[in-house]
């Protein structure tokens, strides 16, 4: 979790991590910035290797970088995770028995004979339109305009995948969540949820940067945590301390 819930679903992952309305970590959530929808292991920061487009993960606050010219901390986000392993019985996806099969059933990778993406029916065609994925008609398309598209083109994304899984299932009144984990697709494998601190770290010398995760805060050490933070935004004023200079002269 990387946002201050905003909504009901929001305060249902709160719930769902353990956490109660005025936690610390949650708290934590408010100090981020608007875009934190980057950290390692996600776009460009996935190399296994050493080099500076590796992630790097921190123990705990003694393994925290030193600052300097070498090493600037440029942007942040604090973030919440309890540790899970995939669901066996869903298979991750969270659906029941019934809705898992013809989740499966959509692209028919086993060549059962069920494929049905490109076999949708009127109501799961209504389904995408209600749900603006048929913009490029300028009126509600037949299931065979959109069957005949999707054999040729290919014009379902995962998106309209999960619209008509939802349909289908609702229409064969089966539509249901697992029992096993909630719907969640994964089983949590401890009682409590952690803080955990996102940095990204450039080096001005080789034109590099790298996104190191410090995997847990405990209470205690934030304020520490802070102060550091306080320092990598101190810095970053300092080397633009002259143009502002010259702005306030103009």
């Amino acid at each position: 979790m990387r946002y201050y819930p905003k909504d009901d679903y929001d305060w249902e992952e709160v719930n769902d991590l353990g956490l109660k309305e005025n936690d610390w970590k949650l708290n934590a959530l408010k100090m981020n910035p608007e875009y934190c929808n980057w950290g390692n292991y996600e776009d460009y920061m996935c190399s296994s290797k050493s080099g500076w487009d590796s992630p790097v993960e921190l123990e705990n606050i003694k393994e925290l970088w030193k600052l300097d010219e070498l090493n600037e901390l440029i942007n942040f986000y604090f973030e919440i995770y309890r540790n899970n392993k995939e669901c066996k019985e869903c298979e991750g996806t969270g659906y029941n028995k019934e809705t898992l099969q013809i989740s499966k059933d959509w692209y028919d990778f086993d060549n059962k004979g069920t494929r049905w993406c490109d076999n949708i029916t009127q109501d799961e065609v209504e389904a995408l339109w209600n749900n603006g994925r048929l913009s490029e008609f300028k009126e509600i398309p037949t299931a065979n305009e959109i069957n005949q598209k999707e054999k040729t083109n290919s014009i379902h994304d995962a998106i309209n995948r999960f619209i008509c899984i939802k349909q289908r299932a609702k229409r064969l009144n089966v539509y249901g969540f697992c029992s096993k984990c909630n719907g969640r697709g994964y089983n949590y494998l401890e009682d409590t949820a952690h803080l955990a601190l996102q940095m990204w770290f450039i080096h001005p010398r080789k034109g590099c940067s790298r996104g190191v995760y410090l995997k847990n805060i405990e209470k205690e050490e934030f304020t520490k945590v802070i102060k550091y933070l306080k320092q990598a935004n101190k810095r970053n004023n300092e080397r633009f301390n002259k143009l502002q200079e010259i702005l306030k002269g103009e």
